[in-house]
């Protein structure tokens, strides 16, 4: 997958108690996204959570203090709509039941190949459930920002393309985010991906 630069601006945490596990699914995410978190148990994973709120999450199931399951299930009280995967080397039915009762998003055997892994995020951020129609209440030109900002392009690069002031961008993006119920540009990002804008 050649990674867009709107996928390169979602955040990721990945929950992992094998330290080495950990470091080496990080550099091969890095490689591809620009905001990755750590954590080395549920209790810290659902700690980074609720602090950066990220878009992705990719966790082990079986660790000390927290389980996977458990933390995605305190997440999930209060998030729907973070994509969530297990990679996990336990393939018992009971788990499978419990993480399809979470609405996990895919769940990934280990060893996997890490190409798999981005090809699961691919197809879940593109092709989950649509998230509805609320950008049908922007008007043409915020809908043209809104597209612009979800591909990356830089607020002044696109009051360049609008002849706009940079002040005049600013304002859209809070209009933008007010109509949506976003607060912020992953959530932009997320939302034009999953209903095929960009």
């Amino acid at each position: 997958m050649n990674t867009t630069p709107a996928y390169k601006e979602l955040t990721i945490l990945i929950v992992e108690d094998d330290g080495e596990a950990r470091e080496a699914l990080r550099s091969m995410v890095e490689l591809d996204f620009n905001y990755v978190y750590e954590a080395k148990n549920g209790c810290e994973g659902l700690e980074l959570f609720q602090r950066y709120k990220p878009d992705i999450i990719l966790t082990d199931i079986q660790m000390p203090c927290m389980s996977g399951l458990e933390m995605l299930r305190e997440i999930r009280k209060n998030s729907h709509e973070v994509l969530a995967l297990f990679i996990s080397a336990h393939t018992e039915v009971d788990m499978l039941l419990q993480a399809i009762d979470l609405k996990i998003d895919a769940y990934i055997t280990k060893p996997f190949i890490y190409k798999e892994l981005l090809e699961k995020i691919e197809a879940n951020l593109v092709c989950n459930e649509i998230e509805g129609t609320r950008h049908k209440d922007l008007s043409k030109r915020e809908m043209e920002v809104f597209i612009d900002m979800a591909k990356g392009i830089k607020p002044t690069d696109i009051a360049c393309k609008y002849e706009l002031k940079p002040k005049t961008v600013s304002t859209y993006r809070k209009r933008i985010l007010e109509k949506l119920n976003m607060h912020s540009n992953a959530e932009l990002i997320r939302y034009a991906l999953r209903n095929q804008l960009i």
